[in-house]
């Protein structure tokens, strides 16, 4: 156990405490650096604390550690959120904000033709379509998908959990209505916290909205937890990054959840009820419709094997 460890084996407190006094003497200052930014890495709270007090004592030809310190901080949105005025007054440049990889994909519009006719190139027991949400939401908005449709959706949503999964669950849950929400919550909450695809399946809750109120507890979970998710990445920069990526989505799932519940809440009662009610798809039907279609299939497996029907 280095003195890093054993420092922050104290508490949060104590460390912020003693990386205060270590930054205040020129000898301990990079010192107190380096147990800042470690402090950063497991602790949430630690950048929004420690990021004045390193601007503080930076000066103007700050040392090696301090800059790796500032830097760190600045991973947190919460931390320039609140102290951003301030840390642009240090010299050291944030980190970089990578481009989310989504903002560079272009997607074909479709309408119901066009997004029928991509699908029936496709097999029915279809695994992957990275244009899922635009076709299947094209013809969800016409009307009620064919057997055939709703049985790629239906391999798309409960095949194996991946980013499909988690965009197709909310359109899943427009075709088969509100029975189907119990199933399609058991399957995407145990992934909110996996770095690799947890920022999907929180977008997935907050695009059912006021849907997913059940799922709220653990997605408040995620947001109040004092130390970082474990995420697995070339540098601890870039895990705290991971991390801060996730609670970023499940703030906005959760904000996206309680602000439809509030929007439901008040049409529901200037109508008696009925626009409160969650609006479903076309189809309507219940989760267990499909399935009671084709017997003997079992739970999980796709729809039309392979190669199709």
């Amino acid at each position: 156990m280095t003195w890093l460890d054993e420092a922050m084996a104290t508490g949060t407190a104590h460390t912020y405490d003693l990386v205060a006094r270590l930054l205040t003497d020129p000898q301990t200052r990079e010192a107190g650096a380096r147990l800042a930014r470690a402090a950063c890495h497991e602790w949430r709270a630690a950048p929004v604390e420690l990021l004045p007090v390193l601007v503080r004592y930076c000066g103007p030809e700050p040392g090696p550690a301090m800059v790796a310190a500032l830097t760190t901080a600045s991973v947190s949105d919460e931390a320039m959120r609140v102290h951003g005025a301030v840390a642009a007054t240090a010299a050291f440049t944030p980190y970089p904000k990578p481009r989310d990889p989504r903002c560079r994909r272009t997607v074909p519009a479709y309408d119901s033709v066009s997004a029928a006719a991509a699908l029936a190139a496709r097999p029915m027991g279809i695994g992957h379509f990275s244009h899922a949400p635009e076709v299947f939401g094209a013809l969800l908005d016409a009307g009620p998908l064919t057997f055939r449709q709703a049985a790629q959706l239906y391999n798309l949503t409960f095949r194996w959990p991946n980013r499909i999964q988690a965009v197709c669950a909310p359109l899943w849950l427009r075709h088969a209505g509100p029975a189907a929400l119990p199933r399609l919550l058991a399957l995407m909450t145990p992934h909110l916290a996996e770095y690799t695809v947890g920022e999907y399946y929180l977008e997935g809750l907050a695009r059912m909205g006021r849907a997913a109120l059940p799922a709220l507890p653990a997605v408040t979970a995620m947001i109040e937890r004092r130390t970082r998710i474990p995420t697995n990445d070339s540098t601890r920069d870039g895990e705290m990054l991971l991390d801060e990526r996730l609670l970023r989505a499940a703030r906005a799932a959760r904000g996206a959840i309680l602000a439809d519940a509030a929007d439901g809440s008040a049409a529901s009662d200037q109508d008696g009820g009925a626009a409160g009610a969650v609006r479903w798809g076309a189809a309507g039907g219940p989760d267990d419709a499909l399935p009671a279609r084709l017997p003997g299939r079992a739970v999980g497996r796709p729809y039309g094997g392979r190669h199709g029907p």
